[in-house]
């Protein structure tokens, strides 16, 4: 196989089997080497692609910036913490609210929207 790859081949094909005998992450490895890390993955990915590297071991899975959230007309009855405290929310200015009980989600979203009167 190493006749049929180019220098920039050679090299991911290198870098990869050092990292894995270093026990790092490939990115790791490269930046200690001084590779640049794109070329490196490109390189690594068409040679897979091509057949001429094994797959990955294990897929990577992205994780989902999505909550699964449950809406309901009534908020379910739901024990409060021993302190009484239910629900804390965390401005991004540093202000934190924490309440006893469920709060309405339109004073909510008016609290963490910032506006001066939540009441209203």
């Amino acid at each position: 196989m190493d006749e049929t790859l180019t220098q920039k081949q050679r090299e991911a094909v290198e870098a990869l089997e050092g990292a894995r005998r270093a026990g790092v992450s490939l990115s790791d490895y490269a930046k200690a080497k001084g590779l640049e890390l794109r070329p490196v993955y490109d390189s690594i990915a068409a040679l897979r692609r091509r057949g001429a590297l094994p797959p990955a071991s294990q897929p990577r899975k992205r994780k989902s910036r999505f909550v699964a959230v449950r809406v309901t007309s009534a908020p379910a009855p739901m024990a409060a913490a021993p302190s009484g405290l239910v629900c804390r929310l965390l401005r991004s200015d540093g202000c934190a609210v924490e309440c006893g009980e469920w709060p309405e989600p339109k004073w909510v979203a008016a609290v963490l929207a910032g506006r001066k009167d939540a009441a209203a």
